[in-house]
């Protein structure tokens, strides 16, 4: 998420002419094929296409340059027409910033955007070639965290009234995206309220494209369950599915194209709040009518991810708190 306004700082800076800037013109090596039709933009919903791995750990991490790593990719699905979380694609971000503005991501980041903050970064995660990821890797205290809502509350503008952002640029990032209302510009749109019940279609469908038995049943137990939202879904998950549930989920819904739509019916209340979400809970929400920013740490754990411990009930629970103020 803040990769994005790394984004909004180009367009700033007259380094980016517009998000639907294709990404060939910063690396021309995809300026034939299929890949010479995927824009910025694309790269910012996640509607690129890229072939990614939903567990990075997998296939990234071990990477000595992720840039080169997303440069490389095959294409899952055809530019901007399928929605899919991309690690992969956001780490192309981190290097087409590092391109475009003339020095890496993290250092054009602490000089344009955390600096005017007063924001106090530690040591931003860089891959074995020098690349700061873009998926992850920023370490912020919670008080500067909560600095980056602020500065979305206020349309870029910082409390000594500089502009960082473009006029719009806020609004841009919160409008939802083409293939899914879920997700703005690399943050998430976060209802008042959310339902989800499986479709009567969807565990017939499981079992016609051979899917993994343990992903069928675990349909079946969600037959006629009520789900509240995202959070009571990943909570379901991982209670029926256990710690790999992510990467089922990616295997049997992600990488086959299929949109969640598709497998659930949803009920939604008005979009009142935007969250940036990152990896084992951390969050920064903004609830603009109330003026609220909600953050939320964890200590990063070397032993083994555990879904239960990543609070994904968060973001329901401020726009709770906000409700009542």
């Amino acid at each position: 998420s803040v990769v994005a306004l790394g984004v909004g700082l180009l367009l700033a800076d007259g380094k980016l002419d517009s998000l639907d800037t294709p990404v060939h013109t910063f690396f021309p090596e995809w300026a034939q094929g299929r890949k010479r039709d995927i824009t910025v933009r694309m790269l910012l919903n996640h509607t690129s296409g890229l072939q990614n791995a939903p567990n990075a750990g997998e296939e990234i991490y071990p990477a000595p340059d992720a840039v080169q790593l997303a440069l490389a990719a095959e294409l899952s699905t055809p530019p901007g027409e399928v929605f899919a979380y991309n690690n992969k694609a956001t780490n192309l971000l981190a290097g087409l910033i590092g391109k475009a503005a003339g020095r890496p991501m993290d250092v054009y980041l602490n000089e344009r955007l955390f600096q005017p903050l007063g924001i106090v970064p530690g040591p931003w995660y860089r891959d074995v070639s020098g690349q700061p990821h873009g998926m992850a890797g920023l370490p912020l205290t919670a008080h500067d965290a909560a600095k980056i809502g602020r500065l979305l509350l206020d349309d870029g503008v910082t409390p000594d009234g500089e502009r960082l952002l473009p006029e719009g640029f806020v609004t841009a990032l919160f409008t939802p995206g083409p293939h899914s209302a879920r997700v703005g510009l690399l943050w998430w749109r976060i209802p008042a309220w959310q339902v989800l019940r499986l479709r009567p279609e969807a565990i017939d469908a499981a079992r016609t494209r051979g899917a993994d038995p343990r992903w069928i049943e675990a349909l079946a137990q969600l037959r006629d369950k009520p789900l509240a939202g995202t959070a009571g879904l990943r909570t379901a998950l991982g209670e029926l599915l256990g710690d790999d549930w992510p990467a089922i989920y990616a295997r049997e819904v992600s990488e086959r194209g299929i949109a969640r739509a598709d497998l659930f019916d949803e009920d939604t209340g008005p979009v009142v709040a935007y969250a940036a979400e990152g990896f084992l809970g951390q969050y920064i929400v903004v609830v603009p009518d109330k003026r609220l920013v909600a953050v939320r740490q964890i200590r990063r754990r070397d032993t083994p991810h555990a879904p239960a411990l990543d609070y994904p009930s968060f973001t329901a629970d401020v726009v709770a708190l906000a409700a009542t103020l």
